[in-house]
């Protein structure tokens, strides 16, 4: 297919690495000219190692120059902007898709005619490999037709393609902020804590790994464990007494939501 990808950053920059294996990524549009240059040549450098010819890709700063003949328009932008794009563009025959968890699929309606969503459920930086072999890419079209082209592209860079309306994706994208973004606020709060001791996170990693590898024979409700889960009051008051104060009521508050949830405040 010939895609035009709209936006240059994380989610864009690994979808062109990724599509542009079967794919000819054609144009990258972005405001910043200097971050659609730098993906096209990343693309046009990717084209050329795996076909020896060099690549076509074309970097635009101006939605105006988008071209009209592309089979599907992907925008990966963020979120907020997704409705300003689509009202910045044409309604060009192609398929138009938004990359976004948290935007319903009618931001399209009644401005383009072939529309969807092609949601990557995963957390990506510019500068760390991401395998797409198994990301679940949770799919959304305005017919039968569209969903079904999304689904085969999608198909072809991950083995986890699965259909979600927009009810479904946020409550998954939802989730995923606990999963990912709250978890990761987590490990660098221990980060800071561990700093002072000469260590930092990747001290923490046997751990971190094993409490992950326990998610795949229990409920996060059975894997628990902790002060909190055992009740362990006195060891709970050290806690907070040695934190910070910024890090105090947060501690309480996680610490109440564990003991809340395992019933164990009524037992005391």
């Amino acid at each position: 297919m010939k895609i035009a990808i709209i936006g240059a950053g994380n989610v864009a920059t690994h979808l062109a690495r990724a599509l542009s294996g079967f794919n000819e990524i054609c144009q990258v549009a972005s405001r910043s000219g200097v971050s659609a240059s730098s993906l096209a040549a990343e693309v046009n450098r990717v084209c050329e190692e795996r076909y020896g010819r060099p690549g076509e890709c074309e970097a635009v700063a101006d939605l105006g120059k988008l071209r009209g003949d592309m089979d599907m328009y992907l925008i990966a932008v963020n979120d907020d902007a997704v409705a300003d794009v689509v009202s910045a563009t044409g309604d060009y025959p192609g398929i138009w898709a938004h990359t976004s968890g948290s935007v319903g699929m009618q931001v399209f309606e009644g401005k383009k005619r072939n529309y969807g969503v092609f949601y990557p459920l995963q957390t990506f930086s510019k500068d760390v490999t991401a395998d797409f072999s198994n990301v679940p890419m949770l799919i959304e079209g305005s017919s039968a037709d569209v969903a079904r082209e999304l689904s085969q592209v999608a198909g072809e860079i991950s083995s986890a393609v699965r259909m979600a309306d927009s009810t479904t994706r946020e409550a998954i994208h939802v989730a995923a902020v606990f999963a990912c973004n709250f978890a990761n606020l987590m490990w660098a709060e221990a980060d800071r804590l561990l700093r002072p001791q000469g260590l930092d996170i990747r001290f923490m990693m046997p751990l971190l790994q094993a409490t992950l590898d326990k998610l795949k024979v229990k409920a996060p409700f059975d894997a628990m464990t902790g002060p909190a889960r055992r009740g362990d009051v006195a060891v709970i008051e050290k806690h907070i007494a040695a934190l910070p104060d910024d890090l105090k009521p947060i501690y309480s508050l996680l610490t109440e939501t564990i003991l809340n949830h395992y019933r164990l405040l009524d037992a005391e």
